[in-house]
């Protein structure tokens, strides 16, 4: 018997078979032969239904632990392995597969895939335990806290959806997308574990798509299965669409314009960028895109609107909303995918970036912003570097303080001196001028003095003559006196040229009583 072809060549995917192959029917003759499992789970309970599968709490009594084990559901809604549509079928084996390869700390790993004792298929994972992040929004919208004492605060949510960034990029990195993220799609564990759930609408990009995700128009309305179970489903506004054939469309608070549309060929990693993107809104403003909180709308109507525009803007639902979380959030929802982040890589950046006060791209950009977010994230080094820069410039500012006080000191000291040696200047003039004044008085007086006694000694000499012998003594006592005052009057005394004349006029007049002349003569 020849052996069938490995499909392990094409992973992320149970349709590359060869021609002919029927994948579906590949995978279950392999899992027959397996055999079913007939005691090593024991089931502990439903944990929740969804479109194509049911979760159910297990006990795993090989290894003894719990697990969550997803069974397929017949049309019927039971877990019956003969009522299984074969495409049902098929996309239940693919979403176990593609989960199962999708080996990440943010996505929850696929234990065994298998057929139960009545040939259910199923096939099993790790129990998370913990909450999903639609009830962690309502802890942070409520206060933050519950009765247990789990606090949540935007920061901590924040750190939450980059962790989803992270587990998506990877995800978009093998060429898988997701295509319902959603808040009750992400799971928080009570040791801070982040898990993407529910890859039930998951695609490989590049590989035929099991899931045909338009919805049939008539005119300008939107027809949709309706089922007891869907008609109770379409009150929430946040439970997912069917199309006509009975196909999950997806949940259209959070989905993609282009895929509210129908545009399978636009459908790529940017269309989980604006779910994450809505989750982001939710959390912001406290309501899914669309919706407003108490009031009671169908999916449909949120459908209607998300394809006829944006939601409101997130200024004006809350205020108190950060710049640049606004920012994020508009550019990971703009409605053209081309305008939206490149990847979950680019959309998780800018959210590190606001978490670590770093520049956020989406926002502003510039040395200034720069600066500004390095010293908020470096608020002990900028204050040392603050208290350092102002103690320099505190120094140079005392410094040019001393410079500026001491030529100011200098020039009031120069200021000084000049007057002052414009005071001596002037006190010496006015002691020259004062001399000036004296020589001239004494002068003066010397000449009244000098003429007074030159008229005495003329007067006398008128009477010592004629010269005769008995009359020599008393020439001589004249000419002495006479002697005197010329000494008295002589140039070098104060040298007045006046004085020069008196005394000239005094020698010419005692000469002619000089004995010794007179005797010559005689």
């Amino acid at each position: 018997m020849s052996q069938p072809p490995d499909p392990r060549a094409h992973p992320a995917s149970v349709g590359n078979l060869p021609e002919g192959v029927d994948s579906t029917a590949f995978i279950l003759e392999r899992l027959q032969a397996h055999g079913a499992k007939h005691t090593r789970y024991a089931q502990r309970g439903e944990l929740a239904r969804g479109g194509m599968g049911l979760i159910l709490r297990v006990w795993d009594e090989d290894l003894r632990r719990e697990l969550a084990m997803k069974v397929v559901l017949g049309a019927a809604g039971q877990a019956a392995g003969d009522e299984i549509p074969p495409k049902v079928l098929g996309r239940f084996l693919e979403e176990a597969q593609v989960t199962g390869q999708l080996d990440h700390p943010g996505i929850v790993p696929v234990h065994e895939l298998g057929l139960d004792q009545r040939g259910g298929v199923f096939f099993t994972m790790r129990l998370v335990k913990g909450r999903d992040l639609k009830e962690v929004f309502e802890l942070v919208q409520s206060g933050g806290s519950n009765a247990s004492g789990d606090e949540w605060t935007l920061t901590r949510v924040l750190w939450v959806l980059l962790k989803v960034c992270e587990a998506m990029a990877y995800a978009h990195s093998k060429g898988v997308i997701h295509r319902d993220l959603k808040p009750a799609n992400v799971m928080v564990g009570r040791f801070g574990e982040v898990y993407v759930m529910d890859w039930g609408l998951a695609r490989v990009l590049g590989q035929p798509d099991r899931h045909d995700l338009r919805l049939r128009n008539e005119g300008t309305s939107l027809s949709f299965v309706e089922s007891e179970r869907r008609a109770d489903a379409s009150h929430s506004a946040d439970s997912v669409l069917f199309t006509m054939d009975g196909d999950v469309v997806g949940t259209p608070a959070y989905m993609a314009p282009e895929q509210a549309r129908g545009q399978i060929d636009r459908l790529g990693p940017r269309s989980d960028v604006y779910s994450l993107g809505a989750m982001l809104y939710h959390l912001l403003t406290g309501e899914m895109p669309f919706v407003t909180p108490g009031v009671k709308v169908s999916q449909h109507m949120v459908l209607r609107w998300a394809l006829e525009g944006p939601p409101r803007p997130v200024g004006s639902l809350r205020q108190d909303v950060p710049d640049e979380l606004v920012a994020i959030c508009e550019k990971a929802m703009a409605r053209e995918p081309e305008q939206r982040y490149a990847d979950m890589g680019a959309l998780g950046e800018d959210l590190r970036a606001y978490l670590e006060n770093r520049v956020v791209k989406a926002h502003k950009r510039g040395a200034w912003v720069e600066l500004r977010k390095w010293v908020q994230r470096n608020r002990a080094l900028a204050a040392a570097w603050s208290a350092a820069v102002f103690v320099a410039l505190l120094g140079l500012s005392a410094t040019a303080w001393v410079q500026v006080r001491g030529r100011r000191v200098a020039e009031e000291a120069r200021a000084q001196a000049q007057s002052s040696e414009r005071v001596a200047q002037d006190n010496l003039a006015e002691a020259q001028r004062q001399e000036a004044i004296a020589r001239r008085e004494r002068s003066n007086v010397l000449r009244l003095s000098a003429s007074q006694e030159l008229e005495d000694l003329t007067r006398a000499a008128d009477g010592l003559w004629p010269a005769v012998p008995a009359r020599v003594a008393d020439m001589q006592a004249w000419l002495a006196r006479a002697e005197r005052l010329i000494a008295g009057l002589e140039p070098g005394a104060d040298g007045d040229p006046g004085h020069r004349r008196l005394l000239e006029e005094l020698r010419a007049r005692a000469l002619p009583l000089d004995p010794a002349a007179h005797a010559a003569a005689v």
